[in-house]
């Protein structure tokens, strides 16, 4: 392992802040498949369609299709199966993740036909999972990592009690430097490199534990004109919940290594605004247009990280180091996590749909949903945009998401919903190869994922206990390439470090059954 950083870079001179990055920003603004089991069954693809109010959350020009009063509930269990080099540990949930009321406001006379007003309940991401992943004897190491995140900071910094002043030095190497994990180069005051040496190797391993969820609660009000033309608009409130915990793990061929174990809550709300339009030509044919504004959040996040070093001893003076951690807001409890506020804007999208009624017994229908992942954007709790909304600007593209879905009626009582649905990753080409001048650990957060494309095949059936009550359960099977990476990897011509801890196939299958009553 090269000891030898010449080049002296503050890539992370951020100092001793705490901050989300582009990979944060875009956990928090990709939603997943979701809705009601009819909606889920048929891909979620119910943009020209209404009348569910899956449709309605895609289109709010949906909500005028209905011709009664409506209240539904959804419950769902949702298993995770992740296959590679990391395993998954079994983390399944129940939730009760969609309630809707929809009231109908018929009128006699004039071109409106109907005034229509609607809630609705949808949780639209999960944030479950817990997942492990180790590696055998390699020659890079995050030490070398946090040497170069070091790089141009000077020695000084560590003697002026870097917890608290936030000029001075990243935590992550706060903790590199009192864990003894670095040391400076000879004769420097500001380079520095690993304590370990040419050809020295290390096992990695990386435990992640993940919950959460994001939440929105929908007020639509849209109307009929003239059974031809519909229109809706929308405003959300969005509630966000993140929380993870994680543990990195080096042995040192040695005997010694350390622990880099890391805490973070993220809370989140925010709003939206959506607004589309359904026009009927014909009565077999919807068309269907909608824009979503991006989601405004205001984010306060609650973190803390320590490093706990072993057998690690300072060759000079004979020091044994301890552990080391990240300080709290509460001075007189050492494990309390401290915390920070800042905002975030989402993409805004839009969504263009077709769908064609077959009389009574068929339905086919497709959306195509574009979404801009470009314009993501950070900034402090003053309004100040972060340096990663050039890297977001960069390294982040335009991504399509289409939806198809298929309904047969065998009778009058019993229906039968095939789908698929496929969202493109939001990566520009040349990240993984920039991803070393790109990726900034939030705070003492190194390790993060790139996700690939997203697939789902999901099939159901519904079912007219009554004309007023009915039952509908649907299956989807998603799927999902990630790449995980246990820190951002190092190449230049002094130092390579490949950080790439291994691909995987995340997996999941989810059961859901709706039911409705119309009055």
């Amino acid at each position: 392992m090269k000891r030898n950083l010449l080049f002296i870079i503050a890539l992370f001179f951020c100092a001793l802040s705490f901050g989300q990055g582009e990979i944060d920003a875009y956990r928090y603004s990709n939603d997943d498949l979701s809705g009601t089991a009819r909606g889920q069954a048929m891909g979620g693809a119910f943009g020209a369609l209404g009348g569910d109010v899956t449709g309605v959350a895609i289109n709010p020009a949906g909500i005028g299709i209905y011709r009664s009063s409506e209240i539904t509930a959804n419950m769902s269990l949702k298993s995770p199966i992740i296959n590679g080099t990391t395993n998954q540990e079994s983390n399944t949930t129940f939730h009760f993740d969609n309630i809707s009321f929809v009231g109908y406001y018929p009128f006699v006379k004039g071109s409106m036909l109907s005034l229509n007003f609607g809630f609705n309940y949808n949780r639209i991401k999960s944030f479950d999972q817990r997942y492990r992943t180790s590696s055998r004897m390699t020659s890079s190491s995050m030490t070398d990592y946090m040497a170069l995140l070091t790089n141009g900071i000077q020695q000084s910094a560590f003697n002026v009690d870097p917890y608290n002043n936030s000029y001075y030095a990243p935590w992550l190497s706060v903790l590199a430097w009192d864990g003894g994990l670095i040391n400076l180069q000879k004769n420097a005051t500001d380079a520095y490199e690993s304590i370990l040496g040419e050809g020295d190797q290390v096992s990695p391993s990386l435990y992640v534990s993940e919950k959460g969820t994001v939440d929105a609660y929908d007020f639509t009000i849209g109307s009929n004109i003239a059974n031809q033309f519909y229109w809706g608009a929308t405003v959300t409130l969005i509630n966000l919940s993140y929380q993870m915990t994680s543990s990195y793990n080096e042995d040192f061929s040695g005997g010694d290594g350390f622990y880099l174990d890391n805490y973070l809550k993220t809370d989140g709300s925010g709003f939206q605004m959506k607004v589309g339009v359904i026009y009927k030509p014909i009565d077999a044919l919807r068309l269907g247009v909608a824009y979503h504004s991006p989601v405004w959040y205001s984010m306060t996040d609650y973190y803390k990280g320590w490093i706990t070093p072993i057998g690690i001893i300072n060759m000079t003076d004979g020091k044994q180091f301890g552990p080391t951690s990240t300080p709290g807001d509460n001075p007189n409890d050492p494990d309390s996590p401290a915390s920070t506020n800042y905002y975030l804007r989402t993409p805004g999208s839009w969504t263009f749909s077709a769908a064609t009624v077959l009389g009574t017994q068929a339905i086919i229908s497709l959306d195509y949903e574009l979404k801009g992942y470009a314009a993501m954007n950070l900034s402090d709790a003053d309004g100040y945009g972060w340096k990663d909304n050039t890297w977001i600007k960069e390294d982040y593209k335009n991504t399509s998401t289409i939806r198809a879905g298929f309904e047969y009626r065998f009778t009058p009582q019993l229906s039968g919903r095939l789908g698929y649905a496929w969202a493109q990753n939001p990566y520009s080409d040349n990240i993984q190869s920039v991803i070393g001048d790109r990726i900034e650990p939030a705070g003492t957060i190194p390790h993060y994922t790139l996700s690939g494309d997203a697939n789902y095949l999901t099939a159901g059936v519904g079912f007219k206990f009554t004309p007023q009550f009915y039952g509908d359960f649907a299956l989807v099977y998603r799927t999902q390439k990630d790449y995980l990476y246990y820190y951002p990897p190092i190449n230049s011509k002094d130092v390579v470090s490949d950080s790439f801890a291994g691909d995987f196939t995340n997996q999941s299958l989810k059961g859901l059954i709706t039911l409705g009553y119309k009055f």
